[in-house]
């Protein structure tokens, strides 16, 4: 079955025609009409109103739904008391905005079968290794075939670009993101990262800047991350700081899972304790831990699990080679397959693909 086109709803036929030669550039085409049904409503990815269409469609107590978009020539007061009463999401002024429609229709063009997922993980204390756990599930990701972007919300760590490899290349930071509360195209957004090919996938990492301020890392810029990656079906993980700024908290309340790395050590189990009850708090969806050896005190999993009040989704005992692997040139090309790490980040993949995406994704 061929997927739903964007609808185009206008009585401006100047308007209408540029709208589609714009669709056209972003290699899609629209469904046009000149009056809002409820089934076409319902079923287009996006839609496109003019100012009458969308004025047509307040009248008529439309329900509301994501992905609404009023084009015109210059927005007016009016005009934008309509488009909240219609539920628009943008209000794009052409020719002005028109790199914003193009991007908005090139994802709809190049969208997935379904929406991607989104994976934060974090330590339970200092050390506990989450760069590490984070990595190796966007790397796993990438050689099973999908589509990994790796978001670094963590100004003060490593850099998640040393943890794959990509420190040295050229691309996009955090401080290169200036999105406000805007919608930011998945396009876009991939083609400026830095980006590693791994097995039949690839890594896509936005890290902080290690020379200056990570300005574009606030809240509004990683909701708006994550929902680009959504849009474009790719494996979201995020590496989060447990003192949980607010960008931190934003990635959080977008994630379907987050996983706590706990070292198997007493003071580590009573940190995390106190990390694992904030962190629920604040996640859209449920809370795992992932236990690291070894455990000097001879602290077993279940004693951890009940500790914390977490489900363990995996045991990871030391791996010595890992911190050379990591000073040799990152994990992208050098992660062992049947090594602990690689094993852990696998079962946190599997449950993440159990777990129902906790964020609809608006087109």
């Amino acid at each position: 079955m061929a997927a739903a086109r964007p609808l185009l709803v206008a009585r401006d036929a100047d308007l209408a025609d540029e709208a589609a030669r714009l669709a056209a550039a972003a290699g899609g085409d629209l469904a046009r009409a000149h009056a809002v049904s409820a089934p076409a409503w319902r079923a287009a990815p996006v839609v496109l109103l003019d100012a009458a269409a969308a004025a047509e469609g307040a009248a008529e107590g439309l329900p509301r739904r994501p992905g609404v978009v009023v084009l015109c020539r210059d927005p007016t007061p009016e005009l934008w008391r309509t488009a909240f009463e219609v539920g628009a999401e943008q209000v794009i002024a052409l020719p002005a905005d028109e790199t914003a429609l193009i991007e908005l229709l090139a994802d709809v063009a190049d969208a997935p079968a379904r929406d991607g997922r989104v994976l934060a993980v974090l330590g339970g204390c200092g050390g506990a290794g989450a760069s590490v756990l984070a990595t190796a599930a966007a790397v796993l990701a990438a050689r099973g075939g999908a589509r990994a972007l790796l978001v670094d919300c963590d100004p003060l760590g490593g850099g998640v670009d040393l943890a794959v490899g990509t420190e040295a290349d050229e691309g996009l930071r955090w401080s290169g993101l200036a999105v406000g509360a805007g919608r930011l195209g998945a396009s876009a957004l991939h083609e400026a990262l830095p980006e590693r090919r791994v097995g039949s996938g690839a890594v896509a990492v936005l890290s902080c800047d290690r020379d200056g301020p990570s300005s574009g890392l606030t809240p509004e810029g990683v909701r708006a991350v994550l929902a680009a990656g959504r849009r474009a079906g790719d494996v979201v993980v995020c590496d989060v700081p447990r003192a949980l700024p607010d960008p931190a908290t934003a990635a959080l309340r977008e994630a379907d899972l987050a996983v706590v790395v706990v070292p198997a050590e007493v003071r580590a189990v009573a940190a995390a304790e106190r990390v694992v009850a904030t962190v629920a708090d604040h996640a859209a969806g449920p809370v795992r831990l992932v236990v690291r050896g070894p455990a000097p005190g001879g602290l077993r999993t279940a004693d951890v699990a009940r500790a914390v009040g977490a489900e363990v989704l995996a045991a990871v005992r030391a791996e010595p080679q890992l911190p050379a692997l990591l000073d040799r040139g990152g994990l992208a090309a050098r992660l062992r397959r049947r090594g602990p790490v690689a094993k852990a980040a696998q079962r946190v993949l599997a449950e993440l693909a159990r777990i129902d995406p906790a964020v609809p994704a608006a087109r």
